[in-house]
């Protein structure tokens, strides 16, 4: 495997947020439910405080090579394995909403694993374990609600 720069993995990880703001963005323009487009331009607001958490975190790492310490890990609820990816339109549901929202956070997730994996920087390698640690709650939290919005409580 090619070795990345920490400048190309920084390039990735703001292409992916990107790529889900639009998503959400798109989504949410389509989308014929009020309830439903709130959501997704939320979700979309929400994608964007990521990449600006994402960006104070590399502006802290290169001012000062010191990246914050995790408190403790995010474990999820596991229902974002089970979910297909599913095309979101005018038609879409809260549920449908939720769906994609947690298949995008699984996405995120899986991204920002491999990219602790993949760098040798023990800094860096704290940046995406703290990045992975922000999208984990945030599948927890659409986990959680879809589980209150299927009634699914064991």
């Amino acid at each position: 495997m090619q070795e990345l720069s920490f400048a190309e993995i920084i390039s990735y990880t703001t292409i992916a947020e990107d790529n889900t703001i639009a998503f959400y963005k798109s989504a949410a323009a389509m989308a014929s439910q009020p309830s439903v487009k709130k959501f997704l331009e939320e979700l979309a607001a929400m994608e964007a405080g990521h990449k600006h958490h994402l960006e104070k975190l590399i502006q802290k790492f290169e001012k000062s090579k010191c990246i914050p310490r995790l408190q403790k890990e995010i474990h999820t609820l596991g229902y974002a394995e089970f979910i297909k990816p599913i095309t979101l339109d005018a038609d879409s549901s809260y549920k449908d909403a939720i769906e994609a929202a947690m298949v995008k956070e699984r996405e995120a997730v899986a991204t920002y694993e491999k990219l602790s994996i993949y760098v040798d920087d023990p800094d860096a390698k704290q940046v995406f374990k703290l990045l992975l640690e922000e999208e984990k709650k945030h599948l927890k939290r659409f986990e959680t609600e879809y589980d209150d919005l299927t009634n699914q409580n064991w």
